[in-house]
């Protein structure tokens, strides 16, 4: 008997505001990432009353900073490294300081769940 893994539409993601990009529009979503919002409904809250963004991306395997040369490419540099250690990537990112952006990669199973946040 298969399992069934319940999916919301993408219409559903409320933190995507633009399917098939990173960080709302900055440049189209690198193959392989299959995009998630956080369940929380405090961030839900925050970001529908437009006090916070959260985009979550599902990558395969172990690859905490696949997301890390697109956000480079696009101006974004790291301004403050977080590295907690071999099962969390943390880092803060900005075209200027303060830092602009919170980057953090944590497993999620045999893959990786990472989360750009910022406002």
């Amino acid at each position: 008997m298969a399992a069934l893994t319940w999916r919301p539409a993408a219409e559903a993601l409320y933190c995507i505001r633009q399917p098939g990009t990173l960080w709302n529009g900055l440049m189209p979503l690198p193959e392989g990432l299959e995009p998630r919002c956080p369940t929380s409904g405090t961030y839900r809250q925050e970001v529908q009353d437009g006090l916070s963004r959260v985009e979550q991306y599902v990558a395969p395997g172990w690859q905490p900073q696949v997301l890390m040369g697109p956000l480079k490419r696009a101006g974004y540099v790291l301004l403050e490294d977080e590295t907690r250690g071999p099962q969390h990537y943390s880092v803060f990112l900005g075209r200027s300081v303060p830092a602009e952006l919170y980057y953090t990669a944590v497993p999620d199973g045999p893959n990786t769940l990472i989360t750009v946040s910022g406002n």
